[in-house]
């Protein structure tokens, strides 16, 4: 590895499962439901010569062969000119590279098959839990079992292939995010004996779209704050302008859990900070055809560099500080977090964060599909390994099937305990 002290970090991490598919990037999608053969190799060809290039993370798949995992794949897309068979064995085989900011997407995919499931659950104690729903017999709390009389966890490990992770946390959390995995109709089987049908509808959705806006709150002298995403740029500005306008508090709380990212808040991180702080370690490809002559063609050499301390400057807030974080903070909102965990200038609570940020390459492909690729792997500034990981909070709070059902919120009634209590005496 060659290590190169380099002026600054990147500032952008894009995020969001599959960000790569924001509408701003891609061209309209086309309407042909089959691709000629000369499409489909061209396509595939295009995707081999950027994992090449620019793909950031080798030391996550050390046992990854991509010429053999590129053969079978050119292999099962020759033999059909199927465009949904096309797009899913695509899926496939960039999801082998297991990596959370990585992965291929088809808006004509998501046009035709994506419609909505109306709810959202995740995995708690090897539960399915549902988290959010429209569905009017399916509410929030109630354990999902089965699917069309397949077990839920068999039916996930069918779909789990086409899921881009960079470990298997994330990957179960966001099952859920890709309603076209799923029958347009079928029968969710519950714990309680009950059966609900469902038949999907409306428009794709971006998780977190629902959100139009953060959340605040000043009450009793706590202000609470819930960011929702760093994508687009309002809601950090938003923040920014919750905190420029606080007065007389004794405490902040900055609620980051479901953030799936965005872009890296550095003028947020900047408005809290008391103290010197920094941002990750991070690595990036160096493809240049000299060092893989030196060192093996199938050599992944790669530039490194330690963040620069950044000092304080008129925080906007400095008093106490509480990050509330879950495993749905991920990307940019975990860019956020790793300063603070780093110089402890918040307590951070709730439970261990996704694992995975990197400033991703994004390449239009045709009629609306697209390729993402994290070209940056990061660590924490001691150098210690983060993907895949995550962060840790300071003190761990876990929330369970009944607090979800009951609406309890645990993490944040340790929070308002721990503001009880004071600093002085914590």
């Amino acid at each position: 590895m060659l290590l190169l002290p380099l002026p600054m970090r990147c500032l952008l991490t894009i995020s969001a499962a599959f960000a790569l598919l924001i509408t701003s990037l891609q061209a309209a999608a086309g309407s042909e439901e089959q691709l000629s053969l000369t499409r489909r190799v061209v396509i595939a060809s295009q995707i081999y010569s950027a994992i090449q290039l620019y793909f950031g993370h080798w030391k996550g798949v050390p046992d990854f062969d991509l010429d053999k995992e590129y053969r079978a794949y050119v292999e099962q897309i020759i033999s059909s000119d199927d465009r949904r068979a096309f797009d899913f064995a695509t899926m496939d085989f960039v999801a082998k590279l297991q990596n959370g900011h990585s992965g291929f997407g088809d808006k004509w995919l998501r046009d035709n098959f994506g419609q909505r499931l109306g709810f959202d659950a995740i995995l708690v104690d090897g539960q399915w839990v549902v988290t959010r729903s429209s569905v009017t017999q399916l509410k929030v709390g109630d354990i999902l079992t089965s699917i069309d009389g397949q077990s839920l966890e068999s039916f996930y490990r069918q779909q789990r292939k086409y899921i881009g992770a960079s470990d298997e946390r994330w990957r179960r959390r966001t099952l859920f995010e890709y309603p076209y995995l799923f029958p347009e109709q079928f029968d969710l089987g519950l714990s309680d004996g009950r059966t609900v049908h469902i038949t999907r509808s409306g428009e794709f959705q971006w998780p977190g779209s629902e959100y139009a806006a953060n959340e605040t709150s000043v009450k009793e002298g706590i202000a609470w704050i819930h960011i929702p995403a760093f994508s687009p740029r309002r809601f950090e500005d938003s923040a920014v302008e919750f905190l420029r306008n606080l007065t007389n508090v004794q405490a902040l709380v900055l609620d980051l859990r479901g953030n799936h990212g965005g872009s890296t808040p550095q003028t947020l991180v900047r408005s809290l900070m008391d103290r010197p702080y920094k941002f990750f370690n991070e690595s990036t490809p160096a493809t240049i055809g000299l060092w893989q002559v030196w060192n093996g063609i199938d050599s992944h050499t790669e530039l490194s560099w330690q963040p620069e301390v950044e000092r304080p400057d008129k925080p906007l807030y400095s008093g106490p500080l509480y990050l509330l974080i879950d495993g749905g903070c991920f990307s940019a909102c975990e860019d956020a977090v790793v300063s603070f965990k780093d110089n402890h200038r918040a307590t951070i609570i709730g439970e261990q964060t996704a694992g995975s940020t990197g400033q991703p390459y994004f390449r239009e492909l045709e009629d609306g599909m697209a390729i993402q690729l994290s070209t940056k792997r990061e660590y924490f500034p001691d150098g210690s390994q983060f993907e895949g990981i995550g962060i840790k909070p300071d003190i761990e709070v876990h929330t369970t099937a009944e607090d979800i059902r009951s609406g309890r919120d645990p993490v944040m009634a340790r929070a308002l305990k721990l503001i009880a209590i004071g600093p002085t005496k914590q």
